[in-house]
C-alpha cells in the first residue's frame, strides 16, 4: 500500500514538471526544408523547372497554413497572376495546362482541342496571321501541330509529318524557304529557290524551263524573277524591262514581249499568230530591213512570219515558188537569189548552165547546137556577178582582125551571129 501511494505521488510531481517545462519551450517557425520531409514529390517538380515558382517564391509564400493548427489553403492562380497584366491570366481551368509546382507547359494533351482560345491570349500576332491570310491551318486547333509549349524538337509537328514532299530528300528547312507555318499560302521567300522545289506544283513550266530556258536558266532561279506568289497581286510577274533595258537594245522597247516570248522558253518563239511583227524583228535584225529597203521586191511587202514560222526557222524558197527545173534543190535557189533581196539575182561563182537554161531556154538550146569553144563554157563564165551582165566580145578576144576591119564593122554579131550559136563567116 505504501508503494502504491508513493508511485502516485511521483506521477503527480513528474506531470507537473513536464507541464511546466512545455510551457517554457518556444515553438520554432516552419522552413522550406521542413516541407521536403513530407512533400518530396512536389519539391522535385519545382526543382525540375527554372520557373518563377522556383526562383522567385517559396512553398510558404503560397501555402500560408497547415493542419492541425489551421486549414490547408491552396491559393487561386489569380491571387498572383492578375488578368489586368495579361489576358491569359483571366482564363479558367489553369490546371488544364499548368501544374502549380512545374508551371511551364510541357504537354498540351489536357487542352482537348481548345488550345487556340488559350494560346492567342499570349500569341495575338500569330492569331492575326492566321486570320489575315486564311488557309487550312487557320481551321486547325493549335494543339494539332504543337504538342508542347516550346520550339524544341518534338514539341511541334513538322510540315513533312502531314504534307508530301515536293522533291526527294526535301527537309523542313526547304519547306520554310517558301512557307511560313501560320501563313503557308503567303509564299514568302528571301533567297533563291531551287526549281526542283517548284516542280511539284508547276511540273510543265519547270520542264519547259529546264529544256528551253536559255540564258534565263543559266543565270536565274525561279524566285529571282518571281519574287512573290499569288494570292499576292503585285510583284508576282516582273516586267521584262526590269532586266532587259531598252537603252541596251531598241528591241527591248517593245510593249508586247509576251506575244513572241514565253519567259520559261524565251528563244522558242512561234510567230504563227503574231501580227505587226516586222518592226519587232528589225529591232534585232536590222540588216534584212536594210536589204529590203535598198532592193525592193515582193518579199519586202511581206510580214516576217510569212517566211519565218518560228524564231531561227525559215521556209524554203520551193515551199512558195516553183523550181526553175525538175530536181531543183533549195541550195540551188541560193546560188542566184538572196532571201531579203531576191531580185535582181546575184550570181555565185559556180552555177550549172542547166539552171540558167530553165529560164533561158532558147539560149540554152542554141548553145547545145553550137560547135565552137563557147559551147564548152558555163554561162557564168561570160555573165559574171550580176544577172543580165553581158561581156563584150573584146573582153576575151581583144581585136583579132585588122584595125580597118574592126573600124568598119563595130558589131561582132553582124558576122558571127548569136554568141550562143556562133557562125564563122
Amino acid at each position: 500500500m505504501t508503494q502504491k501511494i508513493f508511485a502516485g505521488l511521483l506521477c503527480i510531481v513528474f506531470s507537473g514538471f513536464v507541464t511546466s517545462a512545455m510551457a517554457e519551450v518556444e515553438r520554432l517557425p516552419l522552413t522550406e526544408q521542413d516541407c521536403l520531409k513530407c512533400h518530396l514529390k512536389e519539391a522535385v517538380a519545382i526543382a525540375g523547372q527554372e520557373s518563377a515558382h522556383k526562383n522567385d517564391i517559396g512553398c510558404l509564400d503560397c501555402h500560408e497554413a497547415h493542419p492541425p493548427e489551421a486549414e490547408a489553403v491552396i491559393p487561386k492562380c489569380s491571387s498572383c497572376h492578375d488578368s489586368g497584366d495579361n489576358p491569359h491570366f483571366g482564363l479558367e481551368k489553369c490546371s488544364g495546362c499548368h501544374a502549380p509546382h512545374a508551371p511551364l507547359v510541357a504537354d498540351f494533351s489536357g487542352l482537348e482541342n481548345n488550345g487556340r482560345i488559350a494560346c492567342i491570349t499570349c500569341h495575338e500576332d500569330i492569331d492575326n496571321q492566321l486570320t489575315v491570310l486564311p488557309s487550312a491551318h487557320s481551321e486547325q486547333d493549335c494543339t494539332e501541330c504543337h504538342n508542347g509549349h516550346s520550339l524544341a524538337e518534338a514539341q511541334y509537328q513538322t510540315c513533312l509529318d502531314c504534307h508530301e514532299k515536293h522533291a526527294e530528300n526535301m527537309v523542313l528547312k526547304d519547306c520554310l524557304l517558301c512557307h511560313q507555318p501560320h501563313q503557308p499560302t503567303a509564299y514568302n521567300w528571301n533567297t533563291a529557290i531551287d526549281p526542283k522545289l517548284c516542280v511539284a506544283c508547276h511540273e510543265d513550266i519547270v520542264g519547259d524551263y529546264t529544256d528551253n530556258g536559255g540564258a534565263h536558266l543559266e543565270n536565274l532561279s525561279c524566285s529571282e524573277c518571281h519574287t512573290k506568289h499569288p494570292p499576292r497581286e503585285e510583284g508576282v510577274m516582273p516586267a521584262c524591262a526590269d532586266c532587259h533595258d531598252p537603252g541596251d537594245n531598241k528591241h527591248f522597247a517593245g510593249d508586247q514581249c509576251l506575244q513572241c516570248h514565253n519567259p520559261h522558253s524565251p528563244t522558242k518563239i512561234n510567230f504563227a499568230s503574231i501580227k505587226n511583227l516586222r518592226s519587232v524583228c528589225l529591232g534585232c535584225h536590222p540588216k534584212p530591213g536594210d536589204q529590203m529597203k535598198r532592193v525592193p521586191s515582193a518579199h519586202a511587202e511581206l510580214e516576217c512570219n510569212e517566211c519565218h514560222p518560228s524564231h531561227g526557222k525559215r521556209l524554203s524558197c520551193l515551199e512558195c515558188h516553183e523550181g526553175h527545173s525538175n530536181g531543183m534543190q533549195y541550195n540551188d535557189c541560193l546560188k542566184c537569189h538572196q532571201h531579203h533581196a531576191p531580185a535582181p539575182p546575184k550570181l555565185a561563182k559556180k552555177i550549172p548552165s542547166t539552171l540558167c537554161g530553165s529560164c533561158h531556154k532558147e539560149q540554152n538550146s542554141n548553145q547545145q547546137l553550137d560547135t565552137s569553144k563557147h559551147a564548152k563554157l558555163q554561162c557564168i563564165y561570160c555573165h559574171k556577178g550580176q544577172h543580165k551582165v553581158i561581156q563584150e566580145c573584146r573582153t576575151c578576144h581583144g581585136e583579132p582582125h585588122d584595125a580597118p576591119l574592126h573600124k568598119r564593122f563595130t558589131d561582132c554579131h553582124k558576122c558571127h551571129g548569136d554568141p550562143h550559136y556562133l557562125k564563122k563567116k
